[in-house]
């Protein structure tokens, strides 16, 4: 066994015994960027699905409707594994290449102006200047990435972390939110990205390939459209739902969130919500995202039980997806 082996099987030694010692804890999670203070709730399928993708060295796809907590599972398993939380979120006009580098080609044009003018045309002449990386290139190789995002700040940058432990040591969580949101193309260009480990950047002549410790890469999708069944091969697959027995589950994932809310007002808000649940016939339902952002604003509009419970009655019907549904 060489030594790159051995040392990769002792990272995932500790990677395995950190997330079983977050089997069935609460995890807290500190705002960083546009994601706030959080607390994750691991159940045994959820550790156990990370293990399998780090064991066997493949992405984690995370399916499920929206709001049962796909998202935060990436920045749960990077708190809990003490890595660095690298989030890209997927829009309707995303490609797939932008996920690797972009052309800033705004500057260029700015800069071929002013060469115009100045007769200085040295910058134009340097291509790695407008060649910004994209979320999988601060992944795989995080010095590098920092080097090129100093000479081209464009598209992606991640968020800034002050407590964040060191990515190129600890390494990285990658999330790539609602890979459906997207054209099936983005979900099929990085079949070959995911599968070899690498991508070329030709403009650069150059090809990123992970350094140090490989990235954990978690790509959720709320199934609005199918995936490509090659991606789906390379992944390993954790389907969330909420489960049977959800009342009992909603006032335990609102007490780790609000640990000084009495058990009444916790219960009477999973019953509305429930209730709300059952009746919505389609996409999106009632669920534990909306059941938090209840509690959120009840904790906002009065500081005791008489006065959550009053306010319950007035604001539970604007946290209810059955009106958000046409008629």
């Amino acid at each position: 066994m060489t030594n790159k082996t051995k040392r990769h099987a002792a990272q995932l030694a500790q990677d395995i015994a950190r997330l079983e010692a977050a089997e069935q804890a609460t995890q807290p999670l500190t705002a960083i960027g546009a994601w706030g203070d959080a607390v994750h709730c691991f159940e045994s399928k959820q550790a156990h699905a990370l293990i399998a993708a780090l064991a066997a060295n493949r992405p984690l796809l995370v399916r499920g409707e929206p709001g049962v907590g796909k998202s935060q599972l990436a920045r749960a398993a990077a708190a809990a594994l003490g890595r660095r939380f690298v989030p890209a979120v997927v829009q309707p006009n995303s490609e797939y290449a932008d996920l690797l580098w972009s052309v800033d080609y705004t500057r260029r044009l700015a800069d071929a102006q002013l060469a115009a003018h100045t007769g200085k045309a040295d910058r134009l002449e340097e291509m790695k200047n407008y060649v910004g990386p994209g979320p999988l290139w601060w992944a795989f190789a995080w010095q590098d990435a920092e080097d090129q995002y100093a000479l081209c700040p464009h598209n992606y940058c991640p968020p800034a972390d002050a407590n964040a432990p060191d990515p190129i040591e600890s390494g990285i969580v990658l999330l790539i939110d609602e890979i459906d949101k997207a054209d099936i193309s983005l979900a099929n260009g990085l079949l070959e990205v995911l599968g070899n480990s690498a991508f070329a950047v030709p403009l650069l002549d150059i090809t990123v390939v992970p350094v140090g410790r490989p990235p954990l890469v978690v790509i959720t999708s709320n199934d609005i459209r199918e995936l490509p069944p090659a991606l789906v091969r390379r992944c390993v697959v954790l389907e969330l739902s909420l489960p049977a027995s959800l009342q009992a589950y909603l006032v335990e994932i609102g007490a780790a969130h609000f640990p000084d809310f009495d058990a009444d007002v916790l219960a009477e808000a999973a019953r509305q919500i429930l209730e709300d649940r059952a009746a919505c016939r389609e996409l999106p339902k009632t669920g534990l995202a909306e059941y938090l952002d209840l509690l959120r604003a009840l904790d906002g509009a009065a500081a005791d039980q008489a006065g959550q419970l009053e306010w319950l009655d007035r604001l539970g019907c604007y946290f209810h997806k059955s009106q958000a549904v046409p008629r």
